[in-house]
């Protein structure tokens, strides 16, 4: 017998059905496979991810009538980027009362050209990023007259876990904060800046130091970072110190 594929017949019929039970009968068998492997190897319920906040930070010029400088505009969702932008705004608004207030008298007194009658203000701010916290690094420079100016550190850190805002005793165990601090004075004390023969800070002023006296740090990959102004720990020519600690010699005070 042979098959007129271009006619319908009732064996033409027949196969069409056979041909319909067959598809239906593997793929049936197909998806029950998925089905059991599916229950075999559940996929995981999904977890909450702390993705870490993009932080951006630009520099803009400031040019008031009492005082020049630059700021940093810090952009972010986070509470990093946000407490960090409200420091810039405090400082530089707190340096423009007192510009505002200082300048022209200053001027009217010595003259609209003299050094001492025009106030300066720089802030600089670094992104700094471990496994466990954020930082962002400020230094501020203020110009209010005299030889030099002055410098100091603001840093905030928090946790990349719940963007918590940190300080030093949430990283450096409780029991162990007294010898941490010993420790770190006798690093400040023998410490030696590139191209200098002697030590570089001021022993007196490193032997008053207390745990809480940390209050400015960072960390990375590789450094636990304690921040000083300048002044704090040395001579005025030092200006502000970062003084870095291996994570590698200081694991046994962390957390």
């Amino acid at each position: 017998m042979s098959i007129k594929w271009d006619k319908v017949t009732w064996y033409s019929k027949l196969l069409a059905v056979v041909l319909a039970v067959i598809i239906f009968y593997v793929g049936f068998n197909l998806g029950q496979k998925k089905k059991d492997i599916d229950s075999a190897n559940p996929v995981p319920a999904k977890q909450n991810i702390n993705i870490p906040t993009s932080v951006t930070i630009k520099t803009q010029n400031i040019k008031e009538e009492n005082f020049t400088g630059t700021a940093p505009i810090i952009s972010g969702s986070g509470t990093l980027a946000k407490e960090s932008q409200a420091y810039v705004d405090k400082t530089v608004a707190d340096f423009k009362k007192q510009a505002d207030t200082d300048v022209p008298a200053m001027r009217k007194e010595f003259g609209a050209d003299n050094p001492t009658a025009n106030y300066e203000i720089d802030i600089d701010a670094k992104y700094i990023k471990s496994a466990k916290t954020e930082s962002i690094v400020m230094t501020v420079y203020t110009y209010t007259g005299g030889a030099h100016g002055n410098s100091f550190y603001k840093v905030l850190t928090v946790s990349v876990a719940n963007s918590k805002i940190l300080s030093l005793a949430n990283i450096i165990k409780s029991s162990e904060q007294a010898a941490f601090t010993e420790f770190l004075k006798k690093e400040l004390n023998s410490w030696k800046p590139a191209g200098s023969d002697a030590p570089a800070v001021f022993p007196e002023d490193v032997a008053a130091l207390t745990f809480n006296s940390f209050t400015n740090w960072s960390m990375d990959a590789k450094n636990l970072v304690i921040y000083f102004d300048q002044y704090e720990i040395g001579p005025g020519v030092l200006g502000p110190v970062a003084f870095p600690l291996p994570l590698e010699k200081i694991k046994n005070f962390l957390n």
